[in-house]
């Protein structure tokens, strides 16, 4: 599941929340600028 961040105040926001509101904005603050979480596995390659 991804999960954003607000890039102004900072609080996490799941999916479902985003529905909710019309638009792409954050809950508390409405901001518009909301940055995706990077999930927490690092994958590796072996360089050829």
């Amino acid at each position: 599941m991804t999960k954003y961040v607000c890039h102004r105040c900072g609080k996490t926001i799941s999916p479902e929340q985003l529905n909710l509101m019309p638009g792409s904005k954050c809950p508390d603050c409405g901001h518009r600028i909301l940055l995706k979480t990077r999930p927490p596995i690092i994958k590796k390659l072996k360089a050829r």
